[in-house]
């Protein structure tokens, strides 16, 4: 079972967009994938319409129930929601807890699913170090300005710290969203994120992630790219990233 991250210490950076189309896109191949919201936020869990009577990875986390118990049925795939107090939940846990709760309970499923993809808030918290520490890989959207390289730096800095505890945790690539290509400073970042890239012995993907409303608009509509507009050019941007995520 493949644990993938996807997170930026910087906040708009296209993080919950680009999960919920990895959900999406790889439930499409027939994968069998669990998408887990750990932002506090719920973006995610907004998107998939999950219902908010119903158990969330708070109540996991508690230990109220086990995780399977949290999973939602949704038509892109099996889901766990998340739930706006679960920072408060966190200071709760013992150090322990605060740093390997999520990588201790995800062994429950370990045999279930081929990839699990989790959501985090956008600053380093404990529910970050814990997608971390459970996680095989971490994908880093960022949009081609200096902020979004800043978070990355510091984003870069904190995984090499966890790789103390979770010696199989790679950085699988930094994946440019939002992307103006013609532009001179997207293509001057670009490089920069290169640089940046190969100092932390990892890659920028080759495919870029371009700007379009039809991300908004499925946002609004509360579905995946790939529901809303499967033939819009951001669809397929994100159809070719995962190719290229799973081609190595």
């Amino acid at each position: 079972m493949k644990i993938i991250t996807v997170t930026n210490q910087k906040g708009g950076v296209g993080k919950t967009t680009t999960a919920s189309s990895l959900f999406a896109g790889l439930s499409m191949m027939g994968k069998k994938t669990l998408a887990i919201d750990l932002d506090p936020q719920c973006n995610l869990s907004y998107c998939y319409k999950a219902d908010t009577s119903k158990p969330s990875i708070k109540n996991v986390f508690k230990g109220e129930i086990k995780l399977s118990e949290a999973i939602q049925q949704t038509s892109t795939g099996d889901f766990i929601q998340s739930d706006k107090s679960l920072n408060n939940i966190m200071q709760e846990l013992n150090a322990i807890d605060q740093v390997y709760k999520l990588s201790k309970v995800l062994k429950e499923v370990s045999d279930k699913y081929d990839y699990v993809i989790i959501d985090t808030p956008p600053a380093l918290s404990p529910l970050t170090i814990n997608a971390l520490v459970a996680s095989t890989s971490v994908i880093i959207p960022v949009q081609a300005d200096s902020f979004s390289m800043q978070g990355a730096e510091a984003l870069a800095e904190t995984i090499q710290g966890i790789r103390d505890v979770n010696k199989d945790l790679e950085i699988s690539g930094v994946l440019l969203v939002r992307y103006k290509g013609r532009a001179g400073l997207a293509q001057h970042m670009n490089e920069q994120f290169i640089k940046f890239a190969n100092m932390f012995e990892t890659k920028v993907f080759e495919t870029k992630i371009r700007d379009a409303i039809a991300v908004q608009e499925s946002q609004l509509a509360r579905q995946s790219i790939f529901e809303y507009n499967p033939k819009s050019n951001v669809a397929l941007d994100y159809a070719n990233f995962i190719k290229e995520l799973i081609n190595g």
